[in-house]
């Protein structure tokens, strides 16, 4: 699953049903940049190359998954957190910026 921000700088989810990967892809990858397009629903990680984005923006973004999404993105969730990729209040799941 990855966020795509496009050049019209709107953020839509690509690959929702991948549950392996998580990652942004913006043709500007600073943290500045990435976070005013998440607007509320980012916060920058320690790691300039890294985002928190908020747990609920990415069920927005899918468009309000079905049972079986949700079922897949809590099994995500729940990996993230044993590896610590998840901010302290586990609202927020961290993202590598990635050049797209």
């Amino acid at each position: 699953m990855h966020i795509i921000i496009g050049s019209d700088g709107a953020a839509r989810l690509d690959r929702p049903n991948d549950f392996t990967a998580f990652s942004i892809k913006s043709t500007d990858t600073a943290q500045a940049a990435v976070l005013s397009v998440l607007a509320g629903d980012g916060s920058s990680a320690p790691e300039p190359d890294h985002v928190y984005v908020s747990v609920d923006a990415v069920r927005r973004l899918a468009g309000g998954g079905d049972t079986e999404w949700e079922a897949g993105f809590a099994k995500m969730l729940a990996y993230a957190g044993s590896k610590g990729w998840l901010d302290t209040s586990g609202t927020s799941i961290k993202a590598h910026i990635e050049d797209s």
